[in-house]
């Protein structure tokens, strides 16, 4: 599989004033706004040219109205297609593909687990559209296998880098609802740094001076442990229940187990979330975790774009049924 590029050289350049010749090197960079990894793989195995005549090298010049293109074969999917999965599909467009998980299942194949993923169900779906090689399979973000709810693809590398910026400027928002035990307060904030549990495999530990410190000798501080990274998680209530309460709570960072772990720690565990304490519930084999909600700049037109995975039915039931507006 190809995948092309093509521009017509401005009269402007990046610093809006005239610019009457251009390296070809800087139009695939600026105007293409192809990445250095991008750029790299096209002049070792793909092809440019100006005006239909090939370009071989990036310091060569050119003027504005000329037409540059550049091409490089894409990588095919290291994912196995697996059109018998089912899929959900919440959204889909030449850009992007948002899906909605089951509990239960991986989002990508893991060393031990190659197939039955989302992306496997995905890898088909691209390799049925595109009607070529399979593509490669680009999530946005991961779930946890019992975390149900929205999965986000790019559909190339030009819109996951795009989504990667979007994320780091906070302009990419993902919300989840969780059912928690107890009464937390109407909303709140945890800004603690999460870290590997020497004990257990899967579990992360939240940063705490009382059980996780140690003195730097040199400044006489306190030294996060190796591997913590921060975190930061932010919640509002939804809907007090007479043993749980509804709260859907945003992703400042993007930490494996983060919204567990971090509510557990406030001392309101998921329903059912026996690894970091949180009570049984009838009818609930699982987390009580639902990634709900995305917000995004599409990549393409710019406009705002919210999607939504509506809650399924095991956490409406543990709900009691009567789920507010979110």
């Amino acid at each position: 599989m190809i995948r092309r590029f093509h521009v017509v050289v401005p009269h402007v350049g990046v610093g809006g004033r005239p610019q009457p010749v251009w390296r070809v090197g800087s139009v695939l960079k600026f105007c293409l706004q192809l990445s250095r990894v991008e750029r790299a793989y096209i002049w070792r195995t793909g092809g440019v040219t100006i005006n239909g005549h090939p370009a071989a090298a990036q310091h060569l010049h050119c003027r504005p109205g000329d037409e540059v293109e550049a091409w490089y074969p894409q990588a095919t999917s290291g994912v196995q297609p697996q059109p018998e999965i089912p899929l959900h599909v919440l959204y889909e467009d030449s850009w992007l593909l948002a899906v909605a998980k089951p509990a239960g299942q991986l989002s990508h194949p893991a060393r031990g687990e190659q197939h039955g993923t989302v992306a496997n169900a995905v890898a088909a779906r691209f390799r049925i559209a595109s009607g070529e090689g399979p593509e490669p399979v680009r999530p946005v973000h991961r779930l946890d296998r019992d975390t149900s709810g929205l999965l986000l693809f790019a559909r190339d590398a030009t819109t996951a880098r795009v989504l990667a910026r979007q994320r780091a400027a906070g302009e990419l928002t993902r919300d989840y609802l969780a059912l928690v035990a107890g009464r937390p307060p109407a909303s709140g904030e945890i800004d603690e740094p999460l870290g590997p549990d020497p004990l257990h495999r899967t579990r992360r530990l939240v940063f705490r001076p009382a059980s996780l410190i140690r003195v730097d000798p040199a400044h006489h501080q306190p030294a996060r442990p190796a591997g913590f990274q921060e975190a930061y998680t932010s919640y509002r209530v939804v809907q007090y229940g007479a043993r749980a309460t509804l709260v859907a709570a945003r992703l400042g960072t993007g930490r494996t187990h983060q919204v567990r772990a971090h509510l557990a720690a406030a001392g309101h565990p998921l329903l059912a979330d026996t690894l970091y304490g949180g009570p049984t519930w009838p009818g609930l084999q699982r987390q009580a975790l639902h990634a709900w909600r995305t917000r995004l700049r599409h990549p393409a037109t710019g406009r705002r774009l919210t999607l939504i995975a509506p809650l399924p039915e095991d956490l409406r039931g543990a709900a009691g049924g009567a789920i507010l507006e979110v």
